[in-house]
């Protein structure tokens, strides 16, 4: 075997060998350079990571156990969850800043090995969209075995030392923290960021679909006095039902829905769900809102309230 391609090699070496740099390997994990430089020195490194390394390299990780001349590759779930997960799939949405209209302008899908970024034809019919840097054809389908740096940059970063708070505030651990599931769950909270990558509904084998999203504004309901609203969202219980309260006189968005509990407001529905609860409720499907997680004050205000939407199937008498 040709020992270029073979032979003993510490994380950095490989890097190198691989032609990859901190940098490139940073973005694609969505972590700083500093961060990729600590795993390339550790003596002891999770399973995860060194997975979670290895497939930003673009390449695979696999454990084999030798013994006695037999040798067996190693099933482990943390292995497993990365390469055979389940797939998803996901708008990706981008608000215009003139009109503040939301264009679906792509998609995301992940079938639990490959990543698939194509545009949409209202990203071509619109007058003010621009291809995003990393994907400037508009007809083309980019393909990646790993998530595009793109959007992995906007995941949550395992070298921030609130990491663990954050993800355990979506009720998730470093195992269940794939990108697919951090995507899912904690989408970015910034107000100038124009890009929302959102997931498609799991549809359930009786026809129901389930959404899980964060609660929107929810340190705006009482600006004056927000502990109020923070102390009532640490109070739910898990699988509470959450009231859908219409907001036709919203100056920024008359068709805003608030999520309440025995009167009070807790936060709103996220404007990028917004149509779809209109549309579903506009054609009898029933649609219910449960608490999935209600967080405390260590958690950042956008991860504290965590919602699970079921809409069921319109009935015979309402189709």
């Amino acid at each position: 075997m040709d020992s270029d391609r073979s032979g003993v090699a510490g994380l950095a070496e490989l890097r190198r060998r691989l032609g990859r740099s901190q940098a490139e390997i940073a973005g694609a994990l969505g972590t700083t350079q500093s961060g990729i430089s600590r795993i390339e020195r550790q003596a002891d490194v999770r399973v995860s990571t060194l997975s979670d390394y290895v497939d930003a390299l673009g390449a695979r990780l696999t454990l084999l156990v030798e013994f006695d001349g037999l040798v067996v590759r190693l099933d482990v779930p943390a292995l497993a969850s990365r390469r055979f997960g389940d797939g998803r799939s996901f708008r990706v949405i981008w608000q215009d800043p003139s009109s503040r209209s939301l264009v679906s302008v792509g998609r995301l899908q992940f079938d639990g090995r490959e990543f698939v970024f194509s545009y949409t034809s209202e990203a071509s019919s619109s007058l003010s969209f621009r291809p995003f840097a990393p994907f400037p054809n508009l007809a083309e389908t980019y393909r990646s075995p790993k998530l595009f740096p793109f959007f992995a940059v906007r995941l949550l970063s395992s070298a921030d030392p609130e990491f663990d708070a954050a993800i355990a505030a979506l009720g998730l651990n470093r195992t269940d923290a794939t990108p697919v599931e951090l995507l899912t769950r904690a989408p970015s909270d910034s107000p100038h960021d124009t890009i929302q990558v959102v997931p498609d509904p799991i549809t359930l084998e009786d026809g129901s679909t389930v959404t899980t999203f964060l609660a929107s504004g929810s340190r705006h309901v009482n600006e004056n006095e927000p502990n109020l609203v923070g102390d009532a969202i640490e109070r739910l219980s898990s699988g509470a039902e959450l009231q859908l309260v219409d907001e036709p006189t919203n100056s920024f968005n008359p068709r805003a829905i608030q999520l309440a509990r025995d009167g009070q407001i807790l936060g709103w529905v996220p404007d990028y769900l917004l149509e779809q609860v209109h549309g579903d409720r506009g054609a009898g499907r029933r649609v219910e809102v449960r608490v999935d997680r209600a967080n405390g004050r260590d958690a950042p205000w956008h991860l504290r309230l965590v919602c699970k939407m079921s809409v069921a199937q319109a009935t015979a008498e309402t189709t």
